[in-house]
């Protein structure tokens, strides 16, 4: 049966058991926690303090985090599926070799978010910072990163795809400036008004792109597409 899961003692007792799933963790304070390889699938986390938890190889399919703090935290080769957050803070959370698929984040605070050697497939950013997002050697396919507000644009500066593979993705109006897509491969990807000013594409191949009304860096200017 689900429970409200208010404290650190309930919740490593559920971990010891290994009952986590599906549970509400609420207004939760575990920094430094260790649960790793948890099965946390369908459980819901709200206004919960967690900064440097280690969930390495924990199952969060299904979870939802609302006001969630995860600042440092670990959740290293995890799967994420259907996964979403809304006005939490995930700066430098380690999400390495981690899958996610169909995962959306809103209004979410990520700079430094670390999704190196990861597999994204079908997510959606809305509204996110993730300056300097590391997604060094990943593999993104069919994801969007995007800002409704007014002249709002994806906080992408500094982000890192080197040696990515990027397969159908939506960075229209995104803000890219200095990204590095060194080595990458980029096939059929959407720039459109995007801000690549100062992105550094040395060895990248960009195939079948758009990039109407995006600010481009000279290694892209005057061959805006392979073809």
């Amino acid at each position: 049966m689900a429970e409200v899961v208010e404290s650190r003692e309930q919740l490593q007792h559920l971990a010891r058991d290994g009952a986590l799933r599906g549970h509400t963790y609420r207004d939760l304070t575990a920094a430094g926690l260790r649960v790793p390889s948890g099965d946390f699938a369908g459980a819901t986390f709200e206004r919960c303090t967690l900064d440097g938890a280690d969930f390495a190889g924990a199952d969060f399919s299904r979870v939802t985090l609302t006001r969630v703090e995860l600042r440092r935290a670990h959740l290293a080769d995890a799967i994420v599926v259907r996964g979403s957050a809304a006005d939490s803070d995930l700066t430098e959370l380690g999400l390495v070799g981690a899958t996610l698929d169909g995962v959306e984040w809103t209004r979410v605070q990520a700079a430094n978010l670390d999704l190196s050697q990861a597999r994204l497939t079908g997510c959606r950013f809305v509204g996110c910072n993730l300056y300097g997002v590391r997604a060094s050697q990943a593999t993104i396919l069919k994801s969007r990163w995007h800002d409704p507000t007014p002249n709002g644009a994806a906080e992408l500066t500094r982000a890192r795809f080197d040696g990515a593979v990027l397969v159908d993705c939506d960075f229209r109006g995104a803000n890219l400036f200095r990204a590095d897509f060194t080595g990458a491969l980029v096939l059929r990807c959407h720039f459109g008004g995007a801000s690549l000013t100062g992105a550094v594409v040395d060895r990248a191949r960009f195939v079948g792109c758009e990039f109407g009304g995006a600010d481009l860096p000279d290694g892209l200017r005057g061959a805006r597409e392979e073809s």
